[in-house]
């Protein structure tokens, strides 16, 4: 993905959000050397590439991991939040440590003002292209226009999907921030307004944007990526016959499951026949790598080592039986062969009989894994070009399953057989029924470590005291802790325009 580079501007509070969105557009002198601006207009965008753009700035929060001394990793706030997986090793990680309990979790912990930016960014930078895609009457690419806004439009019903999961009643802006006059701050809208946005925007970016492999850029929202949030948002919602009937939708645009489930988390295999939509990563760019480098072993102080972040809990590898696939393509055990003659030199292939972690676990994460080979050729070796799944065709049959069984219709049994087939193999009689239990159960199988959804899949099926419990979570609190609060800074802020979530400090 073409990164694009934006402006550190030390600016206040009130031109901030505006100047903001105009470095994502250019960082060359005839726009930043204008100032004082107080309005942007389509005569600062004088070419089409200038517009498309304005729309690559909208992808790029999706690559941010640290912001201000505060990482936004998808997996604190779900898989370590919920019941998948440890922070860390150890205890030297603090900013991680907090979200293996609930009692950390505050109005003032940085992670959670970060998130609330991070998605926000992007809805302001999505708003900005389409608008900016409609006033711009310079367009030489047939449907260029159209495809900007609707790029624009997934992009956005994503964010607030993220952002209605994780906090509830969100600020629903739906316009530019484009003078400083604009308004910073909006009341939140009910979950229910929210959602109907994000179906909205999802269902006219589907209806535009082109299907997989009829566009040049694979990075870019597909008709397919769309409909795939799209799915999710109305499960989320109960709304299962929609979710039946988008997935079936889905299903007719050349999906497929890859045999070899590990081969949706090899390098070579990016942008794979299963993969719906991805994050893109390039190697090189220091800082701007995935999350990769929490679970790969790489070279640090001159050794090959590992950081030991995010620990799967036993208690997940666990619910694999031996015979599933996915097993081996989910963590890496002891003795475990690591298909790497570099790391055999080092004495780690295969993989140490004892990993000396002191949280009861002795695995780690897989999915993320780089060989040693890998991680020798790169040019910032913190950094790995791994991309990051967000949603993949095994994701979309369980989903159509799962509202299948709920009365939504359909043959959902047929799309679940297509997971449990390949995770087991024909016939095998530790495949699970399919039931609820088994949906839910080969949910968490399939998805483990990827980081988007366990929490809020349990917070949605009225699982998470139970699941907490399991894990001795005891600090959570049912009546507080399902939703994320309120930034506390956004609350002064915004004068107390915004509200905090319920039984959170509100100060």
């Amino acid at each position: 993905m073409k990164k694009i580079q934006f402006s550190k501007m030390n600016l206040n509070r009130v031109i901030f959000t505006l100047l903001v969105i105009l470095s994502t557009v250019s960082c060359s002198d005839e726009i930043l050397n204008k100032v004082p601006v107080t309005e942007i207009t389509a005569e600062t965008i004088s070419t089409e590439d200038r517009v498309v753009q304005a729309v690559n700035a909208a992808y790029d929060p999706l690559q941010w991991r640290f912001i201000k001394n505060a990482e936004t990793f998808p997996q604190m706030f779900q898989d370590v939040r919920a019941d998948d997986l440890h922070s860390q090793q150890a205890n030297f990680w603090g900013n991680g440590a907090v979200w293996d309990q609930f009692a950390t979790i505050t109005p003032t912990n940085q992670a959670v003002a970060e998130l609330w930016q991070k998605w926000y960014t992007g809805i302001g930078r999505a708003n900005f292209a389409m608008e900016i895609a409609q006033e711009f009457d310079g367009y030489k690419t047939n449907g260029l226009k159209e495809r900007i806004i609707a790029e624009a439009k997934f992009l956005r019903g994503f964010y607030y999907f993220e952002l209605v999961k994780q906090f509830g009643d969100v600020p629903l802006f739906l316009n530019a921030i484009r003078t400083t006059n604009d308004p910073l701050y909006l009341p939140r809208s009910p979950i229910a307004t929210v959602y109907a946005q994000i179906e909205k925007d999802l269902s006219e970016a589907a209806a535009v944007l082109p299907k997989k492999g009829e566009s040049q850029d694979m990075w870019r929202a597909t008709s397919g990526a769309a409909l795939g949030i799209l799915a999710k948002a109305q499960l989320y919602q109960g709304k299962y016959a929609a979710t039946v009937a988008t997935c079936q939708k889905i299903m007719t645009h050349g999906y497929q499951l890859e045999p070899v489930f590990a081969d949706n988390f090899e390098l070579t295999n990016e942008f794979g026949k299963e993969s719906i939509f991805e994050i893109n990563y390039v190697d090189g760019i220091p800082n701007e790598g995935s999350l990769s480098w929490q679970y790969m072993f790489m070279w640090a102080g001159g050794k090959y080592t590992s950081y030991g972040n995010m620990i799967p809990r036993q208690s997940l590898i666990a619910i694999y039986d031996n015979s599933d696939q996915r097993k081996k393509a989910t963590f890496i055990r002891p003795g475990d062969n690591l298909n790497s003659p570099g790391l055999a030199n080092l004495g780690w292939n295969p993989a140490p009989a004892n990993f000396g972690f002191n949280v009861g676990s002795n695995a780690m994460c897989k999915k993320f894994f780089l060989t040693y080979e890998e991680v020798d050729k790169l040019l910032a070796v913190n950094n790995s070009p791994k991309n990051e799944k967000i949603v993949r065709y095994a994701d979309v049959l369980l989903m159509y399953a799962e509202a299948s069984l709920l009365g939504g219709g359909g043959n959902g049994a047929a799309a679940f057989k297509q997971v449990v087939d390949r995770a087991y193999g024909t016939s095998n009689p530790a495949a699970p029924a399919y039931n609820l239990a088994g949906v839910k159960a080969e949910r968490r199988r399939e998805l483990a470590t990827e980081g988007w959804d366990r929490f809020t899949d349990l917070v949605r099926w009225g699982d998470i005291q139970a699941a907490m419990t399991a894990v001795g979570k005891t600090d959570f609190n049912i009546n507080r802790d399902k939703l994320l609060p309120i930034p506390a800074a956004e609350i002064r802020l915004s004068n107390n325009l915004l509200t905090q979530n319920p039984n959170y400090p509100t100060n």
